[in-house]
């Protein structure tokens, strides 16, 4: 009785060990990146795409941004206006309730997304900013405001006002004309500039499942 006893006690405590303390998995890590025209020109809106096994979720994410920023969150997305434009290697960190972590690192090209190429100012009456603005970005651009300063002889700004923009796709170029409503006879030049955008990124405004979360 003992010599089949041992090998099957062998047996079993092998079986146990293989199920529990085996090979760990580890979540999936993965982000994507689309321009957030609402914080500045140089702002980006990264969402964490990771995942763990069935029956875990992610609990913290941890953002290295390339440029000495590291934001950590619980929710797998964050806001990030860079500096100066730029390449900038953007690593993601995620770690699950068990304790596992995986990350993943993407190269972020910070550019001036929606640019004003060019613009003119027309005296007389109506006083009149025109211009182009183009779309440098890889998404859709489904609002743009142009915003142009008028000024009198001495650089004092007399008035301001602004125009919306719909639907900038790729690489196109969109003219706008910004018109001066008041203080035409004393305006004598003008600037213009972008003020905000908003982008047709893929998700909305919270991300996707983090993972399998126990119910409760």
């Amino acid at each position: 009785m003992r010599r089949v006893a041992f090998p099957v006690l062998v047996l079993a405590i092998g079986l146990l060990a293989g199920g529990c303390f085996g090979p760990v998995v580890a979540p999936t890590a993965d982000f994507t990146v689309c321009p957030d025209g609402a914080d500045g020109l140089l702002a980006y809106w990264l969402v964490s795409q990771s995942s763990t096994v069935p029956g875990h979720y992610l609990t913290s994410f941890v953002w290295t941004l390339g440029d000495g920023t590291v934001l950590k969150d619980s929710w797998g997305q964050v806001t990030h206006r860079f500096a100066a434009a730029g390449t900038y290697q953007v690593t993601l960190t995620v770690t699950d309730d068990r304790g596992a972590s995986a990350s993943t690192t993407k190269t972020v090209d910070a550019i001036e997304v929606a640019m004003i190429r060019s613009f003119k100012l027309t005296l007389g009456w109506p006083v009149e900013v025109t211009g182009e603005v183009e779309n440098r970005s890889e998404s859709t651009l489904t609002t743009v405001t142009v915003k142009a300063k008028f000024y009198d002889a001495d650089g004092v700004r007399l008035t301001d006002a602004t125009a919306e923009i719909d639907e900038i796709e790729p690489g196109e170029r969109v003219r706008f004309r910004i018109e001066a409503e008041e203080y035409a006879s004393e305006i004598f030049s003008a600037s213009a500039a972008v003020q905000a955008f908003t982008a047709d990124c893929p998700y909305g405004p919270y991300p996707p499942p983090m993972g399998d979360a126990p119910r409760r």
